[in-house]
């Protein structure tokens, strides 16, 4: 019987966020982006948000706070 992790199901039931999310994490990985300060607030500790999947290297460098705001509130 295997047991699917939560991460698992997300990955499953979203490929192409997931596909962008990876592509991100190669390009910092390999020096084609830098991670930039926040958008709103100028907080170095800044994640990567995407407005379209489509695009995996077009992100918006929020901090966690306010990347889960972007997520409540588009």
């Amino acid at each position: 019987m295997s047991v699917k992790t939560k991460q698992q199901r997300w990955r499953a039931r979203n490929p192409r966020a997931y596909l962008a999310h990876l592509t991100v994490q190669n390009a910092l990985r390999l020096g084609l982006i830098v991670r930039q300060p926040c958008e709103e607030c100028g907080s170095d500790k800044s994640e990567a948000h995407h407005d379209d999947y489509s695009n995996p290297l077009a992100v918006t460098w929020l901090c966690r706070r306010h990347h889960r705001a972007r997520h409540r509130n588009p």
